[in-house]
């Protein structure tokens, strides 16, 4: 099927068109599973378009789990119900998600996919906090204007919080965010330019991934080990590229689960430091850590942007997070995130605020590291699984595949057993082979109960022999 044909008429197509078009032929299997794409050049010359606009376009496709890219291969469809069975979410028009048509995952009845905070009572607490604020007189001032960089009082609050995890910073430094993605959004768009190229780990947050295409930025992988990015295989990254920045995340990496020890963060620091570039920090998966190693921040301050997120602790729905930039930046900072979606939400900062002072974020932060430490415990009873990378209360486990298991046979084999896991090549840097290796999310189930059932179908399978693609379980 020719992609001409795919997006809308009247003018040239834009990124999002260029999502919605495919990502509907997909649904509506006009585009077939296994079938190729075009090259983005090729695309983008018979379309009359930058290659930047199909490349935005790709990489939300591939993030969203619809199409996947082979080294030395090319890009081909994965299909409607994506390999973890979940499908994908297709951003509208309206920056919207929505979920494609999944005939597979009425089987996936366990979540190993998505991150969520199971905190019993969440709701009561938020009516709580809700109510205090009435109580004060407080929700007219949250109708009003607040400063880019957000209210002097949360920005406070918010320093006080990164303190406590490590990071004396001046509040004057925080800019406050909706959310971590928001802030690597401001971070990235100030401190790069279009068409420049970002180094990272070589399996990154798939999020990253999407924000570098939305961007216009291409992105390096930096081979890793169990300590995280290898600091000789950056150094010779930056020799042989030309190289805008270094992104990564020092603490419960995603998907690796991997936690640089203070000797690689000095050494990225020093390679930034030669190479002359600005660093951006991601500590979104880092907060309910019990080891507060000095971040990169500290260590090179005068050239780190440091993300974080309350999100981890609070639930995906507090879209609190900061961006900490060096003094020298942060008025380029602050302009990134009013030109992206604009200053924080006030009641969400409110809230965290609130919740901050009063150490309710302390106390959600422990049940969920006891939560946790439940969780890993049933995947350590379990002799197939108990070798995964777990990280430092991590939500999420790395479980390196045994032979003759591939990430994408074992994909297949646990959605047709009811369990849906990400696509491993949904991380994969560039052309990269994904490893065998598969992520779960082991805080996705609601219950322990749940988790376990998920957990014993993945132990089953492992001691199988993989089915032949296109199978199905009896």
């Amino acid at each position: 099927m020719h992609l001409e044909n795919l997006t809308q008429s009247g003018g040239k197509p834009r990124s999002r068109d260029l999502v919605r078009g495919i990502a509907e032929a997909i649904a509506r299997e006009r585009l077939k599973p296994g079938e190729r794409l075009p090259p983005q050049r090729d695309l983008a010359h018979s379309l009359g378009i930058a290659v930047g606009t199909v490349g935005r376009a790709y990489a939300e496709l591939e993030s969203a789990g619809l199409i996947a890219a082979h080294v030395g291969r090319g890009t081909f469809v994965v299909g409607p119900a994506s390999r973890g069975g979940r499908g994908g979410s297709i951003p509208d028009a309206a920056g919207v998600e929505t979920e494609s048509p999944e005939p597979e995952r009425a089987k996936c009845e366990i979540d190993l996919l998505t991150y969520r905070v199971p905190i019993p009572g969440l709701p009561g607490l938020v009516a709580e906090t809700l109510r205090e604020i009435a109580d004060d007189g407080g929700e007219r001032h949250l109708l009003d204007n607040s400063p880019a960089e957000g209210d002097a009082r949360h920005r406070a609050a918010m320093s006080a919080w990164l303190k406590e995890h490590g990071l004396a910073v001046d509040p004057a430094s925080i800019v406050l965010t909706n959310g971590g993605q928001h802030a690597a959004v401001a971070a990235i768009s100030t401190i790069t330019h279009p068409g420049e190229t970002i180094a990272t780990e070589e399996l990154t947050d798939p999020r990253m991934k999407a924000v570098a295409g939305y961007l216009d930025r291409r992105l390096a992988g930096v081979p890793c080990d169990a300590d995280g990015m290898i600091p000789e295989a950056l150094e010779e990254l930056c020799r042989k590229r030309r190289i805008a920045a270094i992104y990564c995340t020092p603490r419960n990496q995603n998907p690796m689960n991997t936690t640089m020890p203070a000797a690689r963060r000095i050494a990225i620091a020093g390679i930034a430091e030669t190479h002359d570039l600005p660093i951006v920090e991601s500590d979104i998966y880092g907060t309910l850590c019990r080891h507060d190693d000095i971040p990169i921040a500290a260590i090179a301050p005068h050239r780190t942007h440091f993300l974080s997120s309350l999100g981890r602790i609070a639930g995906p729905g507090m879209k609190v997070g900061c961006l900490v930039s060096p003094p020298a930046h942060v008025v380029l900072s602050r302009q990134g995130v009013g030109m992206s979606t604009g200053t924080v939400t006030r009641l969400s900062a409110e809230i965290a605020t609130r919740w901050i002072m009063n150490g309710r974020i302390v106390e959600l932060a422990e049940w969920q590291r006891n939560d946790i430490r439940r969780r890993v415990a049933l995947v350590r009873g379990l002799p197939m699984l108990r070798n995964a990378r777990t990280g430092d209360m991590s939500a999420h486990i790395w479980l390196t595949l045994p032979e003759p298991w591939r990430s994408e046979e074992f994909v297949d084999g646990a959605t047709a057993h009811g369990v849906a896991i990400s696509p491993t090549h949904n991380f994969a840097v560039g052309r990269l082979d994904a490893p065998h290796a598969v992520r779960l999310v082991i805080s996705a189930p609601r219950t322990h109960g749940e988790l376990h059932r998920g957990l014993n179908r993945l132990e089953r399978l492992l001691r199988t022999q993989p089915r032949p693609h296109g199978t199905t379980a009896a």
